[in-house]
Protein backbone atom coordinates (compact mmCIF):
# COMPACT_ATOMS: atom_id res chain seq x y z
CA UNK A 1 0.00 0.00 0.00
CA UNK A 2 1.10 3.61 -0.73
CA UNK A 3 1.58 5.57 2.00
CA UNK A 4 -0.22 7.72 1.51
CA UNK A 5 -1.91 8.86 4.39
CA UNK A 6 0.29 9.53 7.50
CA UNK A 7 -0.76 12.78 8.82
CA UNK A 8 2.18 12.78 11.72
CA UNK A 9 4.51 10.96 9.64
CA UNK A 10 4.60 8.20 11.92
CA UNK A 11 5.23 5.01 9.33
CA UNK A 12 7.85 7.45 8.30
CA UNK A 13 10.02 7.82 10.91
CA UNK A 14 9.79 4.25 11.41
CA UNK A 15 10.77 3.59 8.54
CA UNK A 16 7.91 1.12 7.33
CA UNK A 17 4.88 1.49 5.03
CA UNK A 18 1.62 1.58 6.40
CA UNK A 19 0.24 -1.73 5.16
CA UNK A 20 3.48 -2.92 7.44
CA UNK A 21 3.01 -6.18 10.21
CA UNK A 22 3.18 -5.44 13.99
CA UNK A 23 6.11 -7.68 14.12
CA UNK A 24 8.10 -5.17 11.20
CA UNK A 25 7.29 -2.41 13.35
CA UNK A 26 8.79 -3.71 16.60
CA UNK A 27 11.95 -4.57 14.63
CA UNK A 28 12.14 -1.11 12.86
CA UNK A 29 11.10 0.29 16.67
CA UNK A 30 14.28 -1.05 18.28
CA UNK A 31 16.47 -0.58 15.32
CA UNK A 32 15.39 3.02 15.27
CA UNK A 33 15.48 3.72 18.95
CA UNK A 34 18.90 2.36 19.70
CA UNK A 35 20.27 4.17 16.44
CA UNK A 36 18.76 7.91 17.84
CA UNK A 37 19.31 7.26 21.48
CA UNK A 38 20.91 10.63 22.49
CA UNK A 39 23.16 8.17 24.87
CA UNK A 40 24.68 6.94 21.75
CA UNK A 41 24.08 9.04 18.94
CA UNK A 42 25.39 13.18 19.07
CA UNK A 43 22.73 14.52 16.60
CA UNK A 44 21.85 18.05 17.66
CA UNK A 45 18.13 16.31 16.60
CA UNK A 46 18.83 13.20 18.00
CA UNK A 47 17.03 13.28 21.08
CA UNK A 48 13.63 15.07 19.13
CA UNK A 49 13.83 11.80 16.70
CA UNK A 50 14.26 9.17 19.74
CA UNK A 51 11.11 10.89 21.22
CA UNK A 52 9.16 10.82 17.85
CA UNK A 53 10.32 7.06 17.24
CA UNK A 54 8.59 6.57 20.79
CA UNK A 55 5.52 8.56 20.16
CA UNK A 56 5.08 6.75 16.92
CA UNK A 57 5.82 3.09 18.16
CA UNK A 58 3.29 3.89 20.88
CA UNK A 59 0.15 4.36 18.61
CA UNK A 60 1.31 2.05 16.07
CA UNK A 61 1.62 -1.04 18.29
CA UNK A 62 -1.66 -0.46 19.35
CA UNK A 63 -4.62 -2.08 17.68
CA UNK A 64 -7.42 0.57 18.15
CA UNK A 65 -4.80 3.84 18.31
CA UNK A 66 -3.06 2.65 15.15
CA UNK A 67 -6.56 2.26 13.39
CA UNK A 68 -8.10 5.46 14.72
CA UNK A 69 -4.92 7.29 13.39
CA UNK A 70 -4.94 5.30 9.90
CA UNK A 71 -8.71 6.49 9.87
CA UNK A 72 -7.83 10.43 11.47
CA UNK A 73 -5.13 10.45 8.42
CA UNK A 74 -7.38 10.63 5.68
CA UNK A 75 -8.66 13.91 6.56
CA UNK A 76 -6.27 15.30 8.74
CA UNK A 77 -2.82 17.17 7.87
CA UNK A 78 -0.24 17.36 10.61
CA UNK A 79 -1.35 21.35 11.10
CA UNK A 80 -4.90 20.39 12.22
CA UNK A 81 -4.37 16.80 13.81
CA UNK A 82 -6.25 16.30 16.62
CA UNK A 83 -4.99 14.59 19.70
CA UNK A 84 -5.73 11.13 20.10
CA UNK A 85 -7.85 10.46 23.15
CA UNK A 86 -9.73 13.56 23.19
CA UNK A 87 -12.13 14.37 20.34
CA UNK A 88 -14.89 16.52 20.67
CA UNK A 89 -18.11 14.70 19.72
CA UNK A 90 -19.96 17.00 16.52
CA UNK A 91 -23.48 17.66 17.48
CA UNK A 92 -26.50 18.77 15.53
CA UNK A 93 -27.29 22.36 15.74
CA UNK A 94 -29.41 21.37 18.88
CA UNK A 95 -25.94 20.58 20.83
CA UNK A 96 -27.32 16.84 20.98
CA UNK A 97 -25.85 13.55 19.64
CA UNK A 98 -26.88 12.82 16.54
CA UNK A 99 -26.20 9.27 14.31
CA UNK A 100 -27.19 11.70 10.60
CA UNK A 101 -24.88 14.52 10.66
CA UNK A 102 -23.44 15.93 7.80
CA UNK A 103 -21.80 19.93 6.81
CA UNK A 104 -24.07 21.70 4.81
CA UNK A 105 -22.53 24.28 3.08
CA UNK A 106 -24.49 27.20 1.20
CA UNK A 107 -23.49 30.53 -0.55
CA UNK A 108 -25.66 33.36 0.16
CA UNK A 109 -25.53 36.52 -1.71
CA UNK A 110 -26.19 40.10 -0.21
CA UNK A 111 -26.43 42.60 -3.06
CA UNK A 112 -27.03 46.43 -3.16
CA UNK A 113 -27.16 49.15 -5.73
CA UNK A 114 -23.55 49.92 -4.81
CA UNK A 115 -21.87 46.48 -3.99
CA UNK A 116 -22.61 42.47 -3.92
CA UNK A 117 -21.48 40.10 -1.54
CA UNK A 118 -20.69 36.26 -1.08
CA UNK A 119 -20.65 34.91 1.86
CA UNK A 120 -19.76 30.83 2.43
CA UNK A 121 -21.07 29.26 5.27
CA UNK A 122 -20.59 25.81 6.84
CA UNK A 123 -22.96 24.25 9.43
CA UNK A 124 -22.93 20.72 10.80
CA UNK A 125 -26.98 19.54 11.00
CA UNK A 126 -29.20 16.69 10.51
CA UNK A 127 -31.68 16.67 7.58
CA UNK A 128 -34.21 18.14 8.82
CA UNK A 129 -32.41 21.73 10.37
CA UNK A 130 -30.76 21.66 6.85
CA UNK A 131 -33.98 21.53 5.74
CA UNK A 132 -34.48 25.01 6.73
CA UNK A 133 -31.31 26.41 6.52
CA UNK A 134 -31.80 25.87 2.85
CA UNK A 135 -35.41 27.27 2.75
CA UNK A 136 -33.80 30.28 4.31
CA UNK A 137 -31.01 30.72 1.93
CA UNK A 138 -33.05 30.18 -1.17
CA UNK A 139 -35.48 33.25 0.08
CA UNK A 140 -32.59 35.53 0.82
CA UNK A 141 -30.56 34.81 -2.37
CA UNK A 142 -33.44 34.92 -4.94
CA UNK A 143 -35.14 37.97 -3.17
CA UNK A 144 -31.83 39.91 -2.10
CA UNK A 145 -29.23 38.46 -4.59
CA UNK A 146 -30.03 39.77 -7.80
CA UNK A 147 -29.56 43.53 -7.59
CA UNK A 148 -26.19 45.61 -7.20
CA UNK A 149 -22.91 45.07 -9.79
CA UNK A 150 -22.43 41.20 -10.65
CA UNK A 151 -25.34 40.35 -8.43
CA UNK A 152 -27.64 38.44 -11.13
CA UNK A 153 -23.97 36.14 -12.12
CA UNK A 154 -23.31 35.86 -8.44
CA UNK A 155 -26.76 34.83 -7.77
CA UNK A 156 -27.00 32.46 -10.45
CA UNK A 157 -24.05 31.11 -9.03
CA UNK A 158 -24.58 30.66 -5.70
CA UNK A 159 -27.60 28.40 -6.95
CA UNK A 160 -25.53 26.18 -8.74
CA UNK A 161 -23.30 25.69 -5.85
CA UNK A 162 -26.17 25.21 -3.22
CA UNK A 163 -27.63 22.77 -5.40
CA UNK A 164 -24.79 20.80 -5.60
CA UNK A 165 -23.18 20.98 -2.18
CA UNK A 166 -27.09 19.25 -1.08
CA UNK A 167 -25.16 15.93 -1.74
CA UNK A 168 -22.70 16.71 1.24
CA UNK A 169 -20.30 14.28 -0.58
CA UNK A 170 -16.57 16.07 -0.29
CA UNK A 171 -14.24 15.77 2.22
CA UNK A 172 -15.44 17.79 4.76
CA UNK A 173 -17.97 15.55 5.24
CA UNK A 174 -15.44 12.60 5.22
CA UNK A 175 -13.15 13.76 7.57
CA UNK A 176 -17.01 14.71 9.82
CA UNK A 177 -17.71 10.82 9.94
CA UNK A 178 -14.67 9.68 10.26
CA UNK A 179 -13.92 12.02 13.58
CA UNK A 180 -17.07 10.75 14.67
CA UNK A 181 -16.72 6.91 14.28
CA UNK A 182 -13.35 7.81 16.17
CA UNK A 183 -14.81 10.09 18.55
CA UNK A 184 -17.44 8.02 19.36
CA UNK A 185 -15.14 4.55 19.73
CA UNK A 186 -12.85 6.52 21.78
CA UNK A 187 -16.26 7.31 24.53
CA UNK A 188 -16.74 3.94 24.44
CA UNK A 189 -20.11 3.96 22.43
CA UNK A 190 -19.40 1.24 19.61
CA UNK A 191 -22.71 1.24 17.80
CA UNK A 192 -22.48 4.93 16.88
CA UNK A 193 -18.79 4.94 16.07
CA UNK A 194 -19.84 1.33 14.10
CA UNK A 195 -22.89 3.96 12.44
CA UNK A 196 -20.79 7.15 11.28
CA UNK A 197 -18.01 4.49 9.89
CA UNK A 198 -20.59 2.76 7.90
CA UNK A 199 -21.84 5.97 6.73
CA UNK A 200 -18.16 6.84 5.60
CA UNK A 201 -17.62 3.74 4.34
CA UNK A 202 -20.69 4.19 1.50
CA UNK A 203 -18.68 7.61 0.90
CA UNK A 204 -15.43 6.49 0.65
CA UNK A 205 -16.06 3.51 -1.58
CA UNK A 206 -14.32 5.36 -4.56
CA UNK A 207 -10.76 5.06 -3.48
CA UNK A 208 -9.36 2.10 -2.36
CA UNK A 209 -6.83 2.68 0.55
CA UNK A 210 -9.74 4.82 1.97
CA UNK A 211 -12.10 2.20 1.42
CA UNK A 212 -9.49 -0.56 3.57
CA UNK A 213 -8.70 1.76 6.05
CA UNK A 214 -12.47 2.27 7.02
CA UNK A 215 -12.84 -1.78 6.66
CA UNK A 216 -9.99 -2.16 9.40
CA UNK A 217 -11.76 0.32 11.79
CA UNK A 218 -14.66 -1.47 11.38
CA UNK A 219 -13.05 -4.43 12.04
CA UNK A 220 -11.13 -3.57 15.19
CA UNK A 221 -14.68 -2.01 16.54
CA UNK A 222 -15.47 -5.85 16.26
CA UNK A 223 -19.12 -4.45 16.83
CA UNK A 224 -21.92 -7.14 16.16
CA UNK A 225 -25.40 -5.24 16.05
CA UNK A 226 -27.95 -7.06 18.46
CA UNK A 227 -30.91 -5.68 16.67
CA UNK A 228 -31.10 -4.43 13.29
CA UNK A 229 -29.75 -0.63 12.83
CA UNK A 230 -30.75 1.54 10.31
CA UNK A 231 -27.93 3.42 8.82
CA UNK A 232 -28.93 7.18 8.01
CA UNK A 233 -29.65 8.17 4.93
CA UNK A 234 -29.03 11.82 3.64
CA UNK A 235 -31.85 12.96 1.29
CA UNK A 236 -30.53 15.45 -0.98
CA UNK A 237 -33.19 15.83 -3.31
CA UNK A 238 -35.14 17.06 -0.74
CA UNK A 239 -32.89 19.77 -0.40
CA UNK A 240 -33.11 20.75 -3.66
CA UNK A 241 -36.63 20.38 -3.85
CA UNK A 242 -36.31 22.96 -0.80
CA UNK A 243 -34.05 25.35 -2.89
CA UNK A 244 -36.45 25.46 -5.79
CA UNK A 245 -39.99 26.03 -3.44
CA UNK A 246 -39.57 29.74 -3.04
CA UNK A 247 -38.90 30.54 -6.64
CA UNK A 248 -41.81 27.35 -7.50
CA UNK A 249 -44.46 29.88 -5.85
CA UNK A 250 -42.77 32.88 -6.96
CA UNK A 251 -43.34 31.77 -10.48
CA UNK A 252 -46.72 30.82 -9.72
CA UNK A 253 -47.64 33.95 -8.57
CA UNK A 254 -46.29 35.78 -11.47
CA UNK A 255 -48.09 33.88 -13.77
CA UNK A 256 -51.20 34.24 -11.96
CA UNK A 257 -50.77 38.23 -11.84
CA UNK A 258 -50.07 37.91 -15.29
CA UNK A 259 -52.96 35.97 -16.12
CA UNK A 260 -55.09 38.57 -14.14
CA UNK A 261 -53.45 41.66 -16.17
CA UNK A 262 -54.37 40.04 -19.31
CA UNK A 263 -58.18 39.19 -18.37
CA UNK A 264 -58.10 42.92 -16.91
CA UNK A 265 -57.54 43.83 -20.41
CA UNK A 266 -59.53 41.73 -22.06
CA UNK A 267 -57.31 39.74 -23.75
CA UNK A 268 -58.14 36.58 -21.77
CA UNK A 269 -61.92 35.84 -20.75
CA UNK A 270 -62.04 33.63 -17.75
CA UNK A 271 -65.72 33.04 -15.95
CA UNK A 272 -65.42 30.90 -13.29
CA UNK A 273 -68.46 29.51 -12.11
CA UNK A 274 -69.20 27.12 -8.79
CA UNK A 275 -71.93 25.20 -8.25
CA UNK A 276 -72.90 22.09 -6.49
CA UNK A 277 -72.07 18.20 -7.75
CA UNK A 278 -69.23 18.06 -10.49
CA UNK A 279 -70.06 21.79 -12.39
CA UNK A 280 -66.56 24.22 -11.61
CA UNK A 281 -65.70 26.04 -15.28
CA UNK A 282 -63.83 28.04 -16.72
CA UNK A 283 -64.05 29.89 -19.91
CA UNK A 284 -61.24 29.54 -22.43
CA UNK A 285 -61.46 30.91 -25.79
CA UNK A 286 -65.62 30.42 -25.90
CA UNK A 287 -65.14 27.38 -24.82
CA UNK A 288 -67.07 26.18 -21.17
CA UNK A 289 -64.58 23.26 -19.37
CA UNK A 290 -63.96 21.79 -16.15
CA UNK A 291 -61.70 23.34 -13.89
CA UNK A 292 -58.26 21.57 -12.50
CA UNK A 293 -60.63 21.00 -9.00
CA UNK A 294 -62.84 19.16 -11.52
CA UNK A 295 -60.66 16.68 -12.81
CA UNK A 296 -58.82 15.97 -9.34
CA UNK A 297 -62.28 14.87 -8.60
CA UNK A 298 -62.28 12.22 -11.24
CA UNK A 299 -62.21 8.19 -10.42
CA UNK A 300 -59.02 6.94 -12.81
CA UNK A 301 -59.73 3.68 -14.76
CA UNK A 302 -56.23 1.88 -15.42
CA UNK A 303 -57.79 1.03 -18.99
CA UNK A 304 -55.81 -0.43 -21.37
CA UNK A 305 -56.09 0.27 -25.48
CA UNK A 306 -55.10 -3.62 -25.32
CA UNK A 307 -57.75 -4.52 -23.34
CA UNK A 308 -62.02 -4.93 -23.81
CA UNK A 309 -62.28 -4.92 -20.47
CA UNK A 310 -63.85 -1.08 -20.50
CA UNK A 311 -64.84 -0.90 -23.66
CA UNK A 312 -68.62 0.41 -24.43
CA UNK A 313 -70.60 1.52 -26.64
CA UNK A 314 -73.19 4.36 -27.68
CA UNK A 315 -77.14 3.06 -27.08
CA UNK A 316 -78.41 6.26 -29.40
CA UNK A 317 -76.88 9.28 -30.67
CA UNK A 318 -76.23 11.43 -27.86
CA UNK A 319 -73.96 14.81 -26.55
CA UNK A 320 -70.22 13.98 -25.80
CA UNK A 321 -69.17 17.25 -23.57
CA UNK A 322 -66.44 18.47 -22.29
CA UNK A 323 -67.24 18.36 -18.74
CA UNK A 324 -69.48 15.66 -16.29
CA UNK A 325 -72.44 18.17 -16.59
CA UNK A 326 -74.83 19.04 -19.53
CA UNK A 327 -74.01 23.00 -18.66
CA UNK A 328 -70.08 22.12 -20.28
CA UNK A 329 -69.88 23.09 -23.65
CA UNK A 330 -70.67 19.70 -26.08
CA UNK A 331 -67.40 18.51 -27.25
CA UNK A 332 -68.65 16.19 -29.93
CA UNK A 333 -71.89 13.81 -31.24
CA UNK A 334 -71.67 10.28 -30.19
CA UNK A 335 -73.42 8.03 -32.97
CA UNK A 336 -75.72 4.91 -31.74
CA UNK A 337 -73.09 1.66 -31.71
CA UNK A 338 -69.85 3.86 -31.75
CA UNK A 339 -67.58 2.03 -29.51
CA UNK A 340 -65.41 4.24 -27.15
CA UNK A 341 -62.79 3.20 -23.88
CA UNK A 342 -63.90 4.36 -20.25
CA UNK A 343 -60.77 6.40 -18.61
CA UNK A 344 -63.02 7.31 -15.11
CA UNK A 345 -65.82 8.50 -13.65
CA UNK A 346 -67.18 10.24 -11.21
CA UNK A 347 -67.26 9.33 -7.59
CA UNK A 348 -71.09 8.26 -7.98
CA UNK A 349 -70.45 7.14 -11.79
CA UNK A 350 -73.10 8.96 -13.14
CA UNK A 351 -70.66 10.35 -16.07
CA UNK A 352 -68.02 8.37 -17.56
CA UNK A 353 -65.34 10.34 -19.22
CA UNK A 354 -64.34 8.17 -22.13
CA UNK A 355 -61.63 8.49 -25.20
CA UNK A 356 -62.82 8.28 -28.93
CA UNK A 357 -61.19 6.61 -32.02
CA UNK A 358 -59.25 10.11 -32.48
CA UNK A 359 -57.77 10.50 -29.13
CA UNK A 360 -60.02 13.02 -27.41
CA UNK A 361 -61.05 13.19 -23.89
CA UNK A 362 -65.23 13.88 -23.25
CA UNK A 363 -67.84 13.08 -20.73
CA UNK A 364 -71.14 11.25 -21.20
CA UNK A 365 -73.51 10.15 -19.16
CA UNK A 366 -74.31 6.78 -18.18
CA UNK A 367 -77.47 5.93 -19.39
CA UNK A 368 -76.51 6.42 -23.22
CA UNK A 369 -74.01 3.66 -22.88
CA UNK A 370 -74.03 -0.23 -23.06
CA UNK A 371 -71.24 -2.35 -22.33
CA UNK A 372 -69.43 -3.93 -24.92
CA UNK A 373 -67.97 -3.46 -28.42
CA UNK A 374 -71.00 -2.13 -30.79
CA UNK A 375 -69.74 -0.96 -33.98
CA UNK A 376 -66.18 -2.08 -35.20
CA UNK A 377 -62.91 -0.34 -34.33
CA UNK A 378 -61.68 1.36 -37.39
CA UNK A 379 -57.99 1.11 -37.71
CA UNK A 380 -55.50 2.69 -35.82
CA UNK A 381 -58.11 3.78 -32.99
CA UNK A 382 -57.04 4.92 -29.84
CA UNK A 383 -60.12 3.14 -28.41
CA UNK A 384 -58.89 -0.53 -28.85
CA UNK A 385 -56.11 -2.58 -30.63
CA UNK A 386 -56.80 -6.24 -29.81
Amino acid sequence: MAGKYDALGYYDVLGVAPDADAALIKRQYYEKAKFWHPDHNESPNALELFQKVSVAYEVLNDVKKRAEYDLLSIVYNEKDFPTLGSLKIYKNQSDKQDAALRVLKQRKVKASVSKCEVKETKDICNIKEAGNMVLSTSISNWLGGWWGKGGFNKTIDAIKFNMQAAKALDMDNLKLLLHNAVAYEQENNPEMAWVYAKQAEVMGRFDAQISLQIAKFIEVLNFVPQKKISIPYWNDKELKRRQLLFPSVLAMFVVFALLLACAKQGLLQINKTVSDGYYEAVMISGRIVPSDMVESHIVKVDSDRYSSEYLVHFSRDCTIYYGPDTRYTPMAEGKQGQTVRITGHTFNKAWLRIILDNGEIGYVHKSNLEKGIGNPVPPNSQVYRG
